[in-house]
This record gives structure tokens, sequence and C-alpha cells, in this order.
């Protein structure tokens, strides 16, 4: 397993789940130094990046891009794939698109798909099968996906954020209906911690689909600072044969170069069964 950290591409002011501090290539240079395999990019806009810019950052840091994150494309600009907008629908699948496009250009990224996808109950008036019409839409995006052999991650996100792909069963129902072979999982322990019985049974059914994981504690800061039994988490996916990220996505407190500095001193020392020493190099 490798270990990431999400942090804000040049297009992104402002991430809420974002880790260090500083220029983007501040922050590549941070995410090394600290030891990191990758970073994950929140973008909004693709077309307002370097692309071979961002490409030579990673690349002169040793550091992949495993995972390109899209919730401000809803969060900022309010686009979505399940929408009665019918104009909203088509700007967000040609921001999407360019998202794939730029992780193609990145060689390793998944694309991420959370908020993105927006809500059923938008649809009431609209549709008598709001499912359906998601499945639809999702599989539109696995396809332009599939094209530049690109990965799609669904996220299932708790209850009190959006109303449908909630767990584990849930997001696999979805990839099962899509039908599309790189269609998988991107799994939060924040979100498993709230909606699945157990973390580790859930990660054991998405088995093979579960193509990411963004690692939180229970109350969304650094690993240790809550009550997950991460010992357990992190044997369950060794014993999966999961090759993945584990990925902080988590509120950067106390501040976000301390968060990302903790975040891997304690996901070392868990995974390699003895206390961490390091820090910035």
């Amino acid at each position: 397993m490798k270990v990431g950290l999400v942090i804000c591409g040049p297009d992104v002011a402002y991430g809420p789940l974002a880790l260090l501090s500083g220029t983007f290539e501040e922050k590549v240079q941070k995410a090394r130094d600290l030891g990191y395999d990758g970073v994950e990019l929140m973008v909004r806009d693709p077309a307002e990046l370097d692309w071979s810019h961002v490409k030579q950052t990673l690349a002169q840091a040793g550091l992949e891009a495993p995972q390109i994150v899209t919730g401000e494309l809803f969060g900022v600009d309010g686009l979505c794939l399940i929408t009665p907008d019918d104009d909203l629908y088509q700007r967000a699948v040609e921001r999407t698109q360019a998202v794939i496009k730029l992780a193609a250009f990145l060689d390793c990224a998944i694309v991420n798909v959370g908020r993105l996808r927006g809500r059923l109950d938008w649809m009431a008036g609209y549709t008598d099968d709001p499912w359906t019409l998601a499945v639809e839409r999702i599989a539109g995006i696995a396809a332009f996906a599939a094209a530049h052999n690109v990965p799609i991650a669904l996220e299932p996100i708790n209850r009190y954020e959006a109303d449908f792909i909630a767990n584990v069963d849930d997001g696999m129902r979805m990839v099962a209906d899509v039908g599309a072979a790189n269609l998988g999982l991107m799994l939060d322990l924040f979100h498993m911690n709230i909606e699945d019985a157990s973390i580790e049974n859930s990660l054991r059914a998405a088995g093979e689909r579960c193509l990411h994981v963004h690692i939180a504690d229970s109350n969304r800061r650094f690993p240790g600072a809550g009550h997950l039994d991460f010992d357990s988490i992190f044997a369950t996916l060794a014993d999966m044969g999961y090759q993945g990220y584990i990925s902080a996505e988590i509120i950067p407190w106390p501040d976000p170069d301390t968060a990302a500095v903790k975040t891997i001193q304690y996901v070392r020392s868990h995974m390699n069964g003895r206390p961490a020493t390091s820090g910035i190099r």
C-alpha cells in the first residue's frame, strides 16, 4: 500500500479537507520531504491549469497523482450529474470529461465522483425512476473514461451529505447496474464509520472494486485523533491484497502542515508495526 494526501491544485484557492500550506510547488515538495508516495489533486477547472507544469512538478518530486478529487466542481461551481437542469447537466459532463482527460495526461490518476453526482431527490417531477437515470448518467461518464483508460471511483457519502450511495452495499449496487469494468469505489473511512455496520466487512465486500481509500479518524481529524481501529483496518486491507493508496482527506487541524506530519507518522508506524521516527527530511 502507498500513502498519499489531498492537496489543492493550482486552480483551487482553498479546500476544506486538503492539507499542506504554500504554493502548489511548495506543497508537492513538502509531501515529498515528509515521505508521501503521492498527492491527490483537488481541482475545479482543468482549463485553468498548466497541465505540463503540474506533471513536471510531480515528476521532479518523484510523486504520483493517484486520484483527482472533483468535490470542488460541485462545491464551487455547483456542477452535478443528477439534476433536472439539462444545461447544468451538460456543463457538468463537459467539465468531468475535462478532468478525465487531465487524469489520462497525468498517467496514473483515478477520477473520484462524490458530491459531483448530485441528488436523487432533486429529480422529483423530472423522472419517476431517478436511480435508473443515475445509472445511465454514471454509465456515460464511465464509458468516456474507459476510452481514455481512466478508472472512475464512486464515493459512498453519508446520509447527511448525500441522498444515495451512502455505503458499500449501495455503491456495489450501482457498480453492478452500470456494469462498466473501469467503475469501482473510493471508500472513505469517515463516511464508512457513519454508514457501514463494519468497516472491515465492507472493505472485504468491495474487494477488487475498492480502487482507493481515504483515511480519516472518526472525528475526521488525522489518524490517531479519534477512535477508529486502524490496526484492524490496515490488516484487513493487507489481507485483501489491496495495493492501492491510503490517502488522507481530513480536517487540517490544528493546521495543514501539522496534520500532514501527524498522518504520515501514524500511518507509517502502524503499517510497519513499529514506532515512527520520521518527520520532514
